[in-house]
């Protein structure tokens, strides 16, 4: 037996608990998908007041290159098989230095110790991502919930997480046409050509967040593959809303953005919007900004979101406000450490 699975197995005992409690645990199955998105919909709702998932799109992250549903997933199921409590353990990039713990529990079956364990079994399978590190790396698993969600935030502090970071997700609602983007000199406005362009979006968007709070250094080949997967397979591309802000033959500028925000069908959503270093503090990023706001509300819809570091360094979120948005939910990110040493990740 591989050394993955001696370590999934250990994980799986601390799983025992619910047996006894009679729930099943066992590892995620695409035939799971409908039950799988029906809980952890109940659960967002609890969380944030409204549903996130579709079958279709829990299936894309599933099938994402590098998420394997047997060792990095678990399910807990009642007697009858309904799907009560989940969790996911990312570890797809490489340095894996802080995995992502993705867990969620219906809201009728908490305070029954499901959480616990799921998170429990997450901290232990993630033994075998530190094992992909170099030694003398510091790891430390991460999870996030909402700000003043009594019952998650209790759930991970009383594991020994500590919250570690802070971020917004911000709106903003118009009744009225947006201003009209005004350009730095040179900068000309260009719509995204897909797939020639593809590579060159992406290598300016990295360079961007190279400063950015949470950025890590992978391998090229590996990133651009999860960025074309994340943007091309799990969300709709749709290319009238990726603006290229353009000096000459170099990107200056990128803002993509998603029809809908997940939770939001009437919410246009920004996913990405990036300014390069020599061309910041210039008005691009407001530019940019105002030309996705009014790309929006020519399709009719009149509020549009984002997310954002409320501790960012580089000064987007008075960018954002001076822009017209506002906060719309506080998230928090915590985080255990596993592992001390260097850190690899930007800290910003």
């Amino acid at each position: 037996m591989s050394d993955l699975h001696l370590l999934i197995q250990t994980a799986d005992q601390r799983l025992s608990i619910l047996h006894a409690s009679g729930f099943h645990t066992r590892p995620g199955r695409f035939a799971d998908l409908p039950d799988a998105v029906r809980m952890s919909n109940a659960a967002e709702c609890d969380l944030h007041g409204s549903e996130a998932f579709t079958v279709e799109r829990y299936e894309q992250e599933w099938r994402i290159p590098g998420l394997d549903l047997e060792t990095d997933t678990r399910v807990v199921l009642t007697a009858n098989g309904d799907i009560v409590g989940l969790v996911e353990v990312w570890d797809i990039h490489n340095p894996p230095v802080h995995p992502w713990i993705w867990v969620r529990v219906d809201p009728e079956y908490q305070n029954q110790g499901i959480g616990t364990a799921l998170m429990e079994w997450a901290f232990a399978r993630a033994r075998a991502t530190e094992a992909r590190l170099e030694p003398g790396v510091r790891f430390a698993p991460r999870a996030g919930t909402i700000v003043g969600h009594q019952a998650s935030t209790t759930l991970l502090e009383n594991l020994g997480m500590i919250p570690i970071r802070y971020g917004w997700s911000m709106r903003i609602e118009m009744d009225s046409p947006p201003p009209p983007p005004i350009w730095p000199q040179a900068i000309q406005l260009q719509k995204y050509q897909h797939p020639q362009q593809a590579e060159a979006v992406y290598r300016a968007q990295d360079e961007a967040f190279q400063d950015h709070w949470g950025y890590v250094a992978g391998d090229f080949d590996e990133e651009f593959s999860h960025w074309q997967y994340k943007f091309f397979n799990i969300h709709e591309l749709d290319p009238e809303l990726w603006f290229l802000a353009m000096d000459g033959d170099e990107i200056a500028g990128v803002a993509i953005g998603y029809p809908y925000a997940d939770d939001d069908p009437d919410l246009g959503w920004v996913e990405i919007l990036a300014v390069r270093k020599p061309w910041r503090k210039k008005g691009l990023g407001l530019a940019l900004l105002q030309q996705t706001f009014s790309a929006y509300y020519e399709r009719g819809m009149r509020k549009v979101g984002l997310g954002v570091d409320s501790q960012n360094l580089s000064g987007a979120t008075r960018l954002y406000q001076k822009a017209g948005m506002h906060v719309h939910r506080e998230h928090v990110t915590y985080e255990i450490e596993l592992r001390p040493g260097v850190e690899l990740e930007q800290r910003g």
